[in-house]
């Protein structure tokens, strides 16, 4: 092997190991929409794959509301995200929702979002009814407190209306469009995803009249063993007409929560979620006697750290499994051309041509986490303030970068 050779050799080595290394957020960056696809922050199309957790005003399952619960899931199962789902009100919640118990449900979704920060990786936060604008004024406050803790954080994903039922298209988006806007006061950039008709099913009515808004998305949900092909044909049909599509629940078994796993139909759907970069999450984390629960009945905590799953429980387990991060070197969007920059390996200056200068370059890490905006007044670039390792140099124009430079700093 040649000296070209081995370095190039070492450089891959690095960058898998880097990759595998990496938490999602630290990987994936803040979250974007762009064009029909929830994207990393360079651009590059990702699918996640975690768990949601059970309404959390429920009181026939047992408390996952914790951060062992969070530690666990991020470290054994490789979760890239968690959801919480606080439960607004429900007539058999004897008070438990947020409506009537506003601190109690509060400090349980906090508890979730401070795990997953943690842990590094991503978590949404979900106004779990199906009659949100029935609690505009309650969202308005809650989604408004969250955002101005929270909205610095990469990691924070807001779901303001979980599942509509039969409201129509413009009652959820007059909702939704006020909640996002308290949430914009803010936090400016973080991602939105926004229920629609039909148990968040009627993504083409969303797609058809969508939220005047740069950074949300759509709430898509399915449980294999009810919905087929012909959901997935409306999935593709919404998004060639420009809307993002995020799955917040699916499940393995028949809509009602029981009736079976369905795996080669879930099969089906997990291929088409991940060919088409969807992200997605599994209901649910509770171990309730019915045949979506992922843990088996009462087991408890103990029975999630213990392997004590259900049918699906294994199943979505193994598929989280195999799905944990990867993302290959051709999604890094290399660009060779009119850019060469020298000496490659460096331990503080490069040189780029001189007609280059005054461009906008960016400067990312190997994951392609913008780290810093460079115009150089010279033909010089200054990596000296960074610490050893791989990085990406790109010469943008007009906004659209047309080269890039792999760069070794030692």
């Amino acid at each position: 092997m040649n000296k070209l050779n081995a370095l190039i050799f070492t450089c891959l080595a690095f960058i898998c190991n880097s990759l595998f290394a990496q938490s999602p957020v630290q990987l994936y960056g803040k979250l974007q929409v762009n064009g029909s696809h929830v994207t990393a922050e360079n651009g590059n199309k990702i699918s996640l794959a975690g768990t949601s957790l059970f309404w959390s005003n429920a009181g026939d399952t047992s408390d996952y509301y914790n951060a062992e619960t969070i530690n666990f899931l991020s470290e054994n199962w490789g979760i890239g995200i968690v959801r919480a789902a606080m439960g607004v009100k429900e007539t058999w919640d004897e008070g438990r929702g947020y409506i009537d118990s506003p601190a109690v449900q509060k400090e349980k979704i906090k508890k979730v979002i401070d795990a997953a920060i943690a842990n590094n990786i991503y978590v949404i936060v979900d106004w779990h009814t199906h009659e949100a604008e029935r609690y505009t004024t309650e969202a308005v406050q809650f989604f408004s407190e969250i955002a101005e803790e929270y909205g610095t954080y990469d990691h924070i994903i807001y779901e303001v209306y979980n599942e509509p039922i039969t409201q129509n298209w413009n009652t959820i988006k007059s909702y939704s469009e006020t909640v996002i806007d308290a949430i914009r006061e803010k936090d400016p950039d973080n991602l939105i995803i926004v229920g629609n008709r039909e148990w968040s099913q009627r993504v083409d009515e969303a797609a058809a009249s969508p939220i005047n808004d740069v950074n949300t998305a759509y709430t898509l949900h399915f449980y294999s063993g009810t919905h087929k092909q012909w959901l997935r044909d409306r999935v593709s049909l919404a998004m060639t007409n420009g809307i993002a599509i995020f799955v917040t629940e699916w499940g393995s078994t028949n809509a009602d929560g029981n009736g079976g796993v369905d795996t080669e139909e879930t099969e089906r759907w997990i291929n088409f979620l991940k060919e088409n970069h969807i992200s997605h999450l599994n209901w649910s984390i509770s171990d309730k006697l019915e045949s979506s629960s992922i843990i088996n009945f009462q087991k408890g905590l103990d029975g999630l750290k213990n392997d004590e799953l259900s049918t699906s429980g294994q199943l979505v387990k193994d598929l989280i499994l195999d799905q944990r991060i990867t993302l290959s070197i051709d999604e890094f969007n290399f660009k060779s051309g009119a850019l060469t920059v020298y000496p490659n390996p460096t331990s503080d200056f490069i040189f780029i041509p001189k007609i280059f200068q005054k461009e906008q370059f960016i400067i990312t890490d190997i994951n392609g986490k913008i780290l810093e905006f460079v115009s150089p007044k010279s033909d010089t670039i200054n990596l000296s303030k960074y610490p050893t390792g791989i990085y990406i140099l790109q010469l943008r124009k007009a906004g659209e970068v047309i080269s890039s430079e792999l760069v070794l700093k030692n």
